[in-house]
Parts: C-alpha cells; structure tokens; sequence
C-alpha cells in the first residue's frame, strides 16, 4: 500500500515552510514601505490567519503604497519560478489572494484607500 508510505508528507511540510517565507517576506515589504513612509510599526504578530503588522494611521496617500507592498513583495520573489518553482508559486499565489477585495485583506484595504482618495480630490482634478 503505497499510499501509507509518508515519503510524500515531506513535499507538504515544505510547500508549507515556502508559504511561511512568503508571508514572511510579505510583512517585511509592509514594514519596510511604512518606515521609509515615515509610518510607525507598532507591533508584528502571528494570528489565525497568519502573520499581520499593526501600525500607526497614515495618511491615505501613504496607506495605499503600504498596503500594496506586501502583495508587490510577493509579486516580485515570484520571478524566483524559474530557479525556485514551488517558491515562485508560494508568493504568486499569496500576491493574488492578498490582492483579492475581500474583507480584511491588502486588497479590500487598496480600494478603499483609493476610493477615499478619489472622493478628497476637488471636481477639477477628477479623471472621470
């Protein structure tokens, strides 16, 4: 019974352990674009679904590029594909559902953000 060889659990632990680099890469990018923003990190932690980043409130012209980071970081490690594929794939696939408008995530807050902004904006400067 082939099947109850575990040999193939370790391929699962280490698509897991790529995922993890991901997100941790992921952070690092948020991070990152808010100090150079002038944003203060107030704390990095570990939740339910994942690693998360509490910071200070930003302007909205300086939320929208650090909520863009993480997904932009992700975006760029996945050119890794050609020498590391399952890397590669790890941040591809965390950049496309971090990018996804739904609820409490990158994506969701992007929208927002550039929503808000477009509504400041006085009716001459719109580009409808």
């Amino acid at each position: 019974m082939e099947f109850l060889h575990l040999g193939w659990f370790s391929h699962v632990f280490y698509g897991m352990g790529l995922t993890v680099v991901s997100m941790v890469f992921h952070e690092a990018g948020h991070i990152a674009v808010a100090l150079a923003l002038g944003i203060k990190v107030k704390k990095v932690g570990l939740g339910w679904k994942g690693l998360y980043t509490v910071r200070e409130a930003g302007p909205l012209r300086k939320n929208l590029p650090v909520s863009l980071a993480g997904p932009a970081m992700n975006l760029a490690l996945a050119l890794t594909w050609h020498w590391l594929p399952v890397f590669g794939l790890a941040n591809l696939c965390c950049a496309v559902v971090n990018l996804l408008p739904i609820e409490g995530s990158d994506g969701m807050r992007a929208m927002r953000y550039w929503q808000q902004m477009h509504e400041q904006l006085p009716e001459r400067d719109r580009e409808d």
